[in-house]
């Protein structure tokens, strides 16, 4: 049977939502950081093997980095260049 028009279709692989996103939020950390990034730390989720952000001194935790890093790295990529600022080489 085929869904009318305009209807939308949801994929979604059962076993791999429960092994990655069952857990809603990250663990606590069980090990010493990856990464210290300011505030924050980066560490590794051993059941998932996913990295996850944490916070020591709120508590909080996240699967997605800090605002502050994510920014810090969006603009040194636009201010480190890399691309060409003069006339093309022969």
């Amino acid at each position: 049977q085929v869904p009318p028009l305009g209807s939308a279709m949801i994929y979604c692989n059962l076993e791999e939502l429960q092994r990655v996103g069952g857990q809603a939020d990250p663990p606590v950390p069980a090990g010493p950081p990856l990464q210290v990034l300011g505030a924050w730390e980066r560490h590794l989720d051993p059941s998932t093997g996913r990295c996850f952000f944490y916070n020591p001194q709120t508590g909080a935790a996240s699967w997605k980095p800090p605002r502050r890093h994510r920014e810090a790295v969006i603009m040194a990529g636009a201010a480190g260049g890399g691309g060409n600022t003069g006339a093309p080489s022969a």
